[in-house]
């Protein structure tokens, strides 16, 4: 029995090894969110000069330098604009991708943690960009109205006849 076992272990340790290298770091590269030379994962917290909350998911970081980067949180974090601040806790003094923010409500005893929500990539932007970001938030999702019928193809109420009261 043990030595089938083993004989089983052997040609799939065998089969593993067979595996061309490129195929492996294909294989292994799936999960792995896609980095430019626009894109960083950590920023140095000390280089922060401001940060402006656009929604639930967009968070712009201004740094040192004339350079602004936008963070895309994964998922929507409730109540983000309209508390307008978070907390972070870090023991690098850098803020990262896998890290997490609080938003901070205020209550009666001062400002508390609310809800939590993870960091996304930081992504280089122009400062035009950034506040085009901001300008679009602001005027919010553009309408489009219905066109108004013509009169002519309005029903008169008087013609109902299944109104009861027209008649």
């Amino acid at each position: 029995m043990y030595k089938h076992t083993s004989k089983l272990l052997i040609a799939g340790l065998l089969a593993a090894w067979a595996i061309p290298a490129p195929a492996q770091e294909v294989a292994g590269q799936e999960d792995e969110p896609s980095i430019d030379d626009n894109t960083e994962r950590c920023i140095d917290l000390r280089r922060v000069r401001r940060t402006v909350i656009v929604d639930d998911r967009n968070i712009l970081f201004y740094m040192n330098g004339d350079i602004v980067y936008h963070n895309i949180l994964p998922r929507r974090c409730n109540g983000l604009a309209r508390e307008d601040r978070f907390s972070y806790k870090t023991s690098m003094g850098r803020l990262c991708d896998l890290d997490t923010i609080a938003v901070l409500y205020n209550d009666v005893r001062g400002l508390r943690e609310g809800n939590r929500c993870g960091l996304g990539l930081f992504h280089k932007i122009t400062k035009e960009d950034a506040e085009a970001l901001k300008e679009a938030e602001k005027q919010g999702p553009e309408a489009n109205p219905l066109p108004m019928p013509e009169p002519e193809e309005v029903d008169d109420e008087t013609d109902n006849p299944e109104d009861p009261e027209s008649t």
